[in-house]
């Protein structure tokens, strides 16, 4: 389940976060799902990732007082460009 829209679907679908120990903590991916620790489910897309900043959604997942939430990786921004400019050439 997403940590920011609560929507389920398949792991295959979702990204994997994990905690990565400092002060304060930091929320980091875990592009291989083998890190240790409590893992969080999110969509890889902009609007989950700023819908989970917002709503502090890394804290609550990690069950954390206060966590770094990670920066949107660059590969999300390229890839939805990439689908709004299909989107935009098949209309």
């Amino acid at each position: 389940m997403c940590i920011a829209c609560r929507r389920r679907g398949p792991q295959s679908a979702l990204l994997r976060l994990t905690v990565q120990r400092g002060d304060p903590p930091q929320a980091v991916v875990d592009v291989r799902r083998r890190l240790p620790g409590r893992g969080a489910w999110i969509h890889p897309t902009v609007e989950c990732w700023q819908a989970a900043r917002k709503k502090n959604a890394f804290a609550r997942a990690f069950r954390v007082a206060r966590i770094e939430p990670p920066e949107i990786p660059r590969w999300i921004h390229h890839s939805t460009e990439e689908r709004v400019h299909q989107m935009e050439t098949n209309q």
